[in-house]
């Protein structure tokens, strides 16, 4: 693995490049607009981007550490080899974006949006996505672990394969098309099933 040499940097110094690599950037940011920009190779460690838009961006090669990204909108947007750790990303949005080689650990995301989205080899653990909204999304090689999706919205999304046995979905909402092929623990089924309008008996 090559080592990189990440060199400081302030988001409102960056407006210029097109492509952005190899910088680190930490702290509180002053007010920029960024557009039609790729960060690649970057880290963002205890970064609050209240004071930030985000208006084209992609992300290839970025871990996000101890960051607040809440409300930012990422639609129609690359997210390739990024790690969200313990950041917040309450009501974020990821309409239509493609999403690859992506973590999330110890995320706080209620509310977050990836209807339309497409979906390949992502890993969610010990995180918080409830009340999300997830229509018509293409999950392939998804990895849950300890994930709350209380009271969140699986509509018009392939989803086979995807293992919810370790997470929540109380009161999650499923259509047929979504719950075709998801992998669910006994107790799951059962909730599921009186979700779906099914009668439970117990022998």
């Amino acid at each position: 693995m090559v080592k990189i040499d990440y060199v400081d940097a302030i988001l409102d110094q960056c407006l210029e490049e097109q492509t952005i690599s190899n910088k680190k950037f930490s702290g509180k940011q002053r007010d920029v607009i960024l557009k039609n920009v790729t960060f690649d190779n970057c880290i963002f460690q205890d970064v609050n981007f209240d004071n930030v838009v985000f208006d084209g961006v992609d992300f290839v090669n970025v871990i996000f550490q101890q960051c607040d990204l809440s409300n930012k909108n990422f639609y129609e947007r690359l997210i390739k080899n990024v790690e969200f750790n313990n950041c917040k990303l309450i009501g974020v949005n990821f309409i239509d974006s493609f999403i690859k080689k992506t973590k999330f650990e110890g995320v706080s995301a209620r509310y977050i949006n990836m209807s339309g989205a497409k979906i390949d080899n992502l890993q969610i653990s010990n995180s918080d996505l409830s009340e999300g909204t997830f229509i018509e999304v293409h999950f392939k090689n998804v990895c849950l672990n300890s994930v709350n999706f209380i009271k969140a919205e699986f509509l018009k999304s392939n989803m086979k394969s995807v293992d919810f046995t370790s997470s929540d979905i109380t009161d999650v909402m499923f259509d047929m098309t979504s719950v075709r092929g998801i992998v669910l623990n006994q107790f799951q089924c059962v909730e599921l099933a009186e979700l779906l309008g099914a009668e439970v008996k117990f022998s």
